[in-house]
């Protein structure tokens, strides 16, 4: 643990205006206020949202303290905790022993070999998918690939399909999602029991997605054969007292599971596919690595280290536009961060949008070049200049699945049709725990 000799006083930051302080011009543009605070006040700004002290930590040598050697002195901050009532104690709220415990039932399903081996279904899903799509057919994209990577989540996770449509369910976790975010923005909140039209609705938005996700562990544990999916690992677990999880335990972990399993891949192809139709140049690339490559069919997990060009597409959209765009650690003990003193309840922010933008690692950092990340660049960036998977202990259990189901879906969908993003759509960014677009992209298929 650092030392928690320090200098008196706060770090640089905006004027906060009475007991709101900085709350306003946070919950109006939550981006752009990040993004001023590192450019305006350096590498560790200070503000305050209500009665809470926030520290900004954009400085990659001050992201490491906080996320790797002084991690086991933060937990989770207020914002991620403010989402358990969709997500529960899962593994990405629950900390200490509890977590490390849940940690390692789960690390199998995501060790490299085992995810080389989920390729095949991500592949097969997609073309699945591509077979129902037909030349001037209009999509959504974010809703079509997060369909498609709910399917693959489903089967590769937990072995099961995914029956029936997803339409009532989605819209159940837009509802419960956009209530909790307005919930964290809010100065004076009044408690979940309470009976307001807000906490109602949440309460239906919850009731639809705790049936679902109750249903994935019905088929699960009515299953006769054996199987070795992580959902049955799950169900047959037994914690350290020899006894099972509880059905609540159960039911935080598979949703947790399942959300984190496709939202991030959903949302980076969603980007990707964006970003590609306003940038014909990078499309007609990438077609050429492809049919270089695969001639036409599915990347296998073999493949994939022939597509360097791809991987930069992926690299650069997840810079650009990341899925996750902050984080949180709460600090439980007296610390010392850049000279100043971190105290117990002090909340330190650190944003991948932010650091993915900073001007002195990225040449152009709001331009999409994915070229940028040729000849090693990545290797010669510091640590924790780009971390869209997050760091430290708590790095994203899931980001060889990820960046490998995105890796697939891409050349599979891509040399088969292309998007043309609809003239009258307008571009806008909807930051909730997930970086979303503000109105569902709507695109034109055309055939290769």
């Amino acid at each position: 643990m650092s030392s928690v000799t320090s200098r008196a006083g706060l770090p640089p930051g905006p004027k906060a205006s009475g007991i709101a302080g900085n709350l306003p011009e946070f919950s109006a543009n939550v981006l752009g206020f990040l993004r001023r605070l590192a450019r305006d006040y350096g590498p560790l700004a200070s503000f305050r949202l209500g009665p809470r002290r926030i520290f900004l930590a954009s400085g990659h040598d001050l992201i490491e303290q906080v996320l790797v050697h002084d991690a086991k002195h933060y937990v989770k901050h207020f914002g991620a905790r403010a989402y358990k009532p969709v997500l529960g104690n899962g593994l990405v709220t629950s900390e200490g022993a509890f977590w490390r415990q849940q940690r390692r039932l789960v690390q199998p399903a995501f060790l490299k070999t085992q995810v080389q081996s989920y390729a095949p279904t991500m592949a097969e899903l997609t073309e699945q998918m591509l077979a129902g799509w037909s030349p001037g057919q209009s999509i959504q994209i974010d809703l079509t690939f997060s369909d498609l990577t709910s399917r693959i989540a489903l089967k590769t996770l937990f072995d099961l399909e995914d029956e029936g449509s997803r339409e009532q369910f989605t819209s159940a976790l837009a509802v419960a999602f956009d209530l909790m975010s307005q919930r964290v923005r809010r100065l004076v909140k009044a408690p979940l029991w309470f009976p307001t039209p807000q906490n109602l609705e949440l309460r239906r938005a919850l009731r639809e997605i705790n049936r679902k996700v109750d249903g994935f562990i019905a088929a699960g544990s009515a299953r006769s054969e054996a199987r070795d999916d992580l959902l049955t690992r799950l169900i047959n677990a037994k914690l350290p007292d020899g006894s099972s999880m509880t059905d609540a335990q159960l039911r935080d972990e598979a949703m947790t599971l399942y959300l984190a399993g496709h939202e991030t891949t959903a949302l980076a192809l969603t980007w990707s596919w964006y970003l590609i139709a306003k940038h014909p140049q990078v499309e007609e690339r990438l077609l050429a690595e492809w049919q270089s490559v695969l001639g036409g069919a599915s990347p296998t997990a073999d493949d994939l280290r022939s597509l360097p060009y791809t991987a930069a597409v992926i690299n650069e959209t997840m810079r650009l536009l990341p899925p996750v765009y902050v984080i949180g650690r709460e600090a439980t003990t007296e610390l010392e961060l850049a000279g100043y003193r971190v105290k117990p309840g002090y909340t330190i922010f650190i944003s991948q949008w932010v650091n993915h933008r900073d001007p002195k690692f990225f040449h152009e950092p709001d331009e999409f070049i994915p070229e940028r990340w040729e000849g090693g660049f990545a290797q010669r960036l510091p640590k924790y200049a780009y971390f869209p998977f997050g760091g430290g202990q708590r790095l994203c259990i899931g980001n060889t699945f990820a960046l490998m189901e995105a890796a697939i879906i891409l050349p599979t969908v891509g040399q088969r049709f292309r998007f043309t993003i609809d003239a009258n759509w307008e571009f806008g960014l909807k930051p909730q725990i997930t970086l979303l677009p503000a109105t569902h992209p709507t695109t034109t298929l055309q055939s290769r």
